[in-house]
């Protein structure tokens, strides 16, 4: 009987240290602030303690122009419309090895519309730190050999949809770089290997704000997984038919 006990209090005791998402939210006349991350990234204690930083950070520079634009509205005597930061990371997908992440962050300042932006973030659990896209190839331009073209057509065919086959001219209808996108390894079904890969643009840099973000999704195909470091492959997989 005791050691049933001792095995259930060990159990319940388990499952309380289980990690679990975090959410910080700080919430002011002058300032609605969300800040989230999920359990997996809550589970790896230098990225936990990374988000934890970045949202102390973000917190304080949202206080600060909120506090401003406080003043501002005092002395031009008007109405003081409360600012707004919400940042949310969400798992796009995770192998043994590593953790795909993807964030999207909206703001408010007192302007003509809110803001939007995103971010990604891939983690090596074996390296202990966040790796950069391009560094999961054997050689730094081969994740653009292999993506950039179907990229820009996929993205031009989705913007001639939108706009209903017109042309905007000028920048918005160039490629953006993808130093400009928020660039994420997705699993799509699931299973522990990422099948795609996601390329999200912000308003402004693929289209006008007024189009949104243009979020284009590729199948991992048997070139890209050619194109990756040995010890990567076995986190991706193609997508039937590629």
């Amino acid at each position: 009987m005791k050691l049933l006990v001792a095995l259930a209090l060990v159990t319940a005791l388990g499952a309380a240290a289980a990690p679990q998402p975090v959410k910080i939210d700080r919430q002011s006349k002058l300032l609605d602030f969300t800040y989230e991350w999920p359990a997996e990234a809550a589970a790896i204690p230098a990225l936990d303690k990374r988000f934890r930083a970045d949202a102390a950070k973000a917190f304080a520079e949202a206080r600060k122009y909120a506090e401003e634009d406080m003043a501002l509205t005092r002395e031009q005597k008007r109405d003081y419309n409360q600012h707004f930061y919400a940042a949310g990371w969400e798992r796009f997908g995770q192998s043994k090895r590593l953790l795909s992440l993807g964030e999207t962050v909206e703001t408010f300042t007192g302007g003509a519309h809110p803001n939007h932006d995103f971010n990604a973030l891939v983690w090596d659990r074996q390296l202990g730190k966040e790796v950069a896209m391009h560094r999961l190839f054997a050689k730094p331009t081969a994740f653009g050999a292999v993506t950039r073209s179907a990229y820009c057509k996929t993205l031009d065919k989705e913007r001639m949809d939108r706009r209903e086959g017109e042309k905007l001219g000028g920048e918005f209808d160039e490629c953006p770089k993808f130093a400009d996108l928020a660039i994420v390894p997705a699993d799509k079904d699931g299973n522990g290997r990422f099948d795609r890969i996601d390329f999200i643009a912000p308003p402004y840099v693929a289209g006008p704000y007024v189009e949104g973000e243009y979020e284009i999704e590729l199948p991992v195909t048997t070139a890209l997984i050619a194109a990756l470091k040995p010890e990567y492959r076995p986190s991706f997989e193609t997508q039937r038919g590629q």
